[in-house]
C-alpha cells in the first residue's frame, strides 16, 4: 500500500511540469507566429506603399524620385600649422600652379585645394621620420652595425618616405580609371537611350550621371561635374576636354574626340554613339583577352621556384635516399 501511495504520488506530482513545459511550449509558439505575422504585415504595407507611389508616379501625380547624386564640391578642411610648414619642405620652387602635379591629384579623385599640402607634408615627415624610427628601432634591438650600414638603412628608409605617397597616388589613379573603363560601355549605352527619347546632349549627360551613381559612382561623379561646368556657362567642348583630362582614359578621349566633332559637324549622335559603344565593348573583350594571355608567362616562375623543386623532391627523394643508404652500407 505504500509503495502504491508514493507511486501515485510520483504521477500527482509529474502532472503539473508536464502541463507547464506544454504551456511553455504553446507560449513560445505563438510569440513566434506573432512575430512573424508583424513582420509579413510591415512588409506587405510596405509594398503596398511602394506600388502606389509608383503609380501615382506613372500617372503624374508626384514627380520621380532619382538616385542622390553625390556632392562633387565638399568643403576642404583646415590645414594645422605644421600641416603648412611641413609641405613647403617638398613644394616645387616655382611652375606648381601649372605642372601636372596637380592633376594628378585631381586624376586620383583628390578635389579639395588642401590635398596638395596634405600630401607634401606628409611626404616630409615620412622623410624625416622614417630614418629615426629605423636607427631608434636598431639601437633598441642592440644591433651591434658600423656606421656605413646604419646610414644605408636610413637612407632607405628616407627614399621609402618620399616615394611611398607617389606609389600611393598611382595605385589609387590607376584603380579610378579601371572602374571607369569598365563602366564606360554602359554609360555610352544610356546615353544613346536618352538621345533617342528626345533629350539633349546636356540633359543626357545629366540623366546618365543619376542613372549611374549606384553601379558606376565614380564615372557618375565626373560626369556629373562635366554637366555642372556646362550649366555653369563653360562650352560644352571645353568642359569635355577637361573630363578627359581627369579621367585620362584612351576611350573616353576617343569617344570625347566624337562628341565634339558629331557637335561641329552636325551628325547624328545617336548612331555615333551606337558605333562607339561597339567600338569599347570589342576593346574591353580583347583587353579581357590579352590578359588571359599573359597568364602562362605569369604561373611560369611560381611553376619554377615553388611547384617544380617540391614535385622534384616528391619523386626522387625517396629513390634518392634508397641510393644513398645502399651506398652507404656497401
Amino acid at each position: 500500500m505504500d509503495l502504491e501511495d508514493r507511486s501515485g504520488e510520483g504521477l500527482n506530482m509529474g502532472t503539473p511540469m508536464d502541463g507547464l513545459l506544454l504551456w511553455q511550449l504553446l507560449f513560445s509558439f505563438l510569440v513566434f507566429a506573432s512575430v512573424v505575422v508583424a513582420v509579413l504585415a510591415i512588409h506587405r504595407g510596405l509594398e503596398r506603399r511602394r506600388e502606389h507611389r509608383r503609380l501615382r508616379q506613372l500617372v503624374g501625380g508626384e514627380p520621380a524620385r532619382t538616385a542622390p547624386v553625390p556632392t562633387p564640391v565638399r568643403t576642404p578642411p583646415k590645414t594645422s600649422r605644421w600641416v603648412d610648414s611641413l609641405y613647403k619642405l617638398s613644394l616645387p620652387s616655382e611652375g606648381w600652379s601649372e605642372s601636372a602635379g596637380r592633376l594628378k591629384f585631381l586624376r586620383a579623385g583628390f578635389r579639395s585645394a588642401q590635398a596638395p599640402k596634405v600630401y607634401l607634408a606628409l611626404k616630409s615627415a615620412l622623410v624625416l621620420l622614417l630614418p629615426l624610427l629605423v636607427l631608434t628601432g636598431l639601437a633598441l634591438a642592440g644591433v651591434d652595425w658600423d656606421t656605413t650600414r646604419k646610414v644605408l638603412w636610413a637612407l632607405l628608409a628616407a627614399a621609402l618616405g618620399y616615394y611611398g605617397p607617389d606609389v600611393y597616388l598611382h595605385w589609387r589613379t590607376r584603380t579610378r580609371q579601371q572602374l571607369m573603363q569598365r563602366g564606360l560601355p554602359d554609360l555610352v549605352d544610356l546615353m544613346v537611350v536618352a538621345l533617342e527619347a528626345g533629350m539633349g546632349l546636356d540633359q543626357a549627360m545629366t540623366r546618365v550621371a543619376r542613372e549611374l551613381v549606384r553601379s558606376h559612382p565614380t564615372l557618375s561623379e565626373e560626369f556629373y561635374l562635366a554637366g555642372l561646368e556646362v550649366r555653369a556657362g563653360v562650352a560644352r567642348a571645353v568642359a569635355m576636354k577637361n573630363l578627359a583630362q581627369r579621367i585620362a582614359l584612351e576611350d573616353l578621349n576617343s569617344l570625347v574626340t566624337m562628341l565634339n566633332q558629331s557637335e561641329r559637324f552636325g551628325t547624328g549622335l545617336g548612331e555615333s554613339l551606337r558605333v562607339q559603344s561597339d567600338v569599347m565593348r570589342v576593346r574591353r573583350g580583347q583587353r579581357a583577352e590579352e590578359i588571359a594571355a599573359k597568364i602562362p608567362v605569369k604561373l611560369l616562375f611560381p611553376l619554377i621556384f615553388f611547384i617544380f623543386p617540391s614535385i622534384m623532391v616528391v619523386l626522387i627523394g625517396p629513390g634518392w635516399m634508397q641510393i644513398m643508404a645502399a651506398l652507404r652500407f656497401s
